[in-house]
């Protein structure tokens, strides 16, 4: 418990996120032998890439307190949102455009979404102490 009250913003979302992710994956993962195969894996698509942006942005900001600067962090923002925006895109475009239905953009967008409250709630609560 005391890794948890030190650790930094960004490792904290990407635990919290991978743990949503497996949770997520575990109750859908019956729908894999239906025609809804992709809610799951659109459960492991998204919380795959939202875990691995949110550990790299804690490396980021491990080297802006090195340095004491805010470059990496700010550039860890603009790539995460790059890379969020391309993915949704790239998972939007197989599922209307090409018509494969691997992974769902809506679960997606909702593990983004609980990732991002999570985050901004953290930020709250430790503003406070």
């Amino acid at each position: 418990m005391k890794f948890l009250k030190n650790a930094e913003f960004n490792l904290l979302t990407a635990i919290f996120t991978f743990v949503i992710t497996v949770i997520g994956f575990a109750s859908t993962s019956f729908l894999l032998t239906s025609q809804y195969i992709d809610i799951p894996l659109g459960f492991l698509y998204s919380g795959g890439i939202l875990s691995i942006l949110y550990f790299i942005s804690h490396f980021f900001v491990k080297l802006d307190e090195k340095k004491e600067f805010a470059n990496f962090s700010i550039a860890a923002i603009g790539i995460r949102f790059a890379v969020m925006i391309a993915t949704l895109i790239i998972a939007a475009m197989m599922y209307y455009r090409w018509d494969l239905k691997l992974f769902n953009i809506f679960v997606y967008i909702g593990v983004y979404t609980i990732s991002t409250l999570f985050f901004v709630i953290l930020h709250l609560i430790r503003r406070k102490e």
